[in-house]
């Protein structure tokens, strides 16, 4: 009997020990996740890819009107040398100017707005409303406070209750009026960049140096657009032809850079033609570039060609590293309140270190852009700096 009773008391030992070191566990373990981040930012994403071209000698450069207006001047002749970049023939462009200066006038409007809204806000941190808002929470609880020794009515807490409901709606007010405002700035900056590159349309010139051979444009007339307008001759430079399809030729232009790879050395050059009617062998559009300096490689030769063939414009813009994919979507981890928040988001472009996002993301937001195996849509997070700032604080402390 006393054997048995020995047993079960250290049985019970045993169990209350266990469970002292499962409670302990449980109450050291953190589920907060250790992160590093980076702030949303704007802008535009392009991306290059490689072909494979053709050398030839044509050594030639055409130049097309893109745009249809009365010819106002021809600065050049047939014969004469001109440079890469030189004016070849200037074209009306009243209604484009008229255009131009509607889109900087709408910038103008836009960024007196934000300013405005800033400046009446107290900066972009919305801080003359935030401090509405604490002393209004302030007031309530100071009421509430009143309320419980018996120095304020029901009726002045929930006056207090409403102003301070009222606060919190005027600052939600606020900062969705000023993220309005700065898109307002961001799509007129963009109609500003689109009425420039139009207007920058009716001055024609030549997209390399040489010699002009051919001028198909006179002085006050009429030019259609498509018109081939000039061609210009480098009997020292070569031409590379390759093709792309019609969603690429759509990004590229006239004058645009490109880079020749062989055997190791790279040769600089810019797109001299775009075709407008798809090859009936290739199904493909066919691209000419003008090679600087080329003269050594022989006719014939296949050489690697790259430029840049995909852009997005005014995007948010993220490291790849905040990416996640799961089924074809794709999404982030936005941190908001010291919480991990999983965002879906809609990709348009990428490359090897960065992301172009069109939708699920504003300017200034926060993503994370570490990996974890424990991160989810709730996680507590925390910042690595925040980490390492207050372990070096700890040990400053120490000493």
């Amino acid at each position: 009997m006393k054997r048995r009773i020995l047993a079960f008391t250290l049985c019970a030992v045993c169990a209350l020990s266990l469970s002292a070191c499962s409670q302990d566990t449980a109450e050291v373990m953190d589920p907060t996740v250790t992160v590093e981040s980076e702030i949303v930012s704007t802008g535009s994403l392009s991306s290059d890819s490689s072909y494979i071209g053709t050398i030839s000698s044509d050594g030639y450069a055409t130049v097309v009107s893109m745009v249809s207006g009365n010819v106002e001047s021809i600065p050049v002749s047939v014969g004469d040398t001109v440079s890469a970049g030189q004016l070849l023939c200037s074209i009306d462009d009243d209604s484009a100017q008229i255009t131009y200066k509607s889109a900087q006038a709408g910038y103008s409007s836009a960024s007196s707005s934000y300013d405005s809204a800033v400046s009446g806000y107290g900066g972009d941190d919305l801080t003359v409303i935030q401090e509405q808002v604490k002393t209004a929470e302030q007031n309530y609880e100071n009421t509430l406070a009143l309320q419980g020794i018996g120095a304020a009515s029901q009726t002045e807490v929930d006056s207090a209750y409403q102003t301070m409901i009222s606060a919190q709606a005027s600052l939600e007010s606020a900062k969705a009026s000023l993220e309005s405002a700065k898109a307002s700035v961001e799509t007129a900056a963009a109609s500003v960049d689109s009425a420039a590159y139009q207007l920058s349309l009716y001055r024609l010139t030549s997209p390399i140096s040489g010699i002009v051979e051919e001028i198909n444009v006179s002085e006050n007339q009429f030019a259609s657009s498509g018109t081939l307008a000039f061609i210009i001759s480098n009997a020292e430079d070569k031409t590379v032809t390759f093709y792309v399809s019609d969603e690429v030729c759509q990004v590229l232009t006239q004058g645009q850079d490109v880079s020749v790879t062989y055997r190791g050395e790279t040769y600089s050059g810019t797109i001299s033609e775009i075709g407008t009617m798809v090859d009936t062998t290739t199904g493909l559009f066919k691209i000419k570039a003008v090679i600087e300096d080329a003269d050594e490689l022989p006719d014939g030769l296949s050489v690697e060609i790259s430029t840049k063939s995909h852009e997005a414009n005014n995007v948010c813009i993220i490291p790849c590293d905040a990416l996640y994919f799961n089924g074809g979507d794709s999404y982030v981890y936005v941190i908001e309140d010291g919480v991990a928040v999983k965002t879906p988001v809609t990709l348009s472009l990428y490359t090897a270190e960065y992301a172009a996002i069109t939708d699920g993301l504003s300017a200034g937001d926060e993503v994370i852009t570490t990996w974890s195996a424990t991160l989810s849509d709730g996680t507590p997070v925390r910042l690595g700096s925040d980490v390492d700032e207050a372990e070096s604080e700890a040990e400053e402390a120490a000493e």
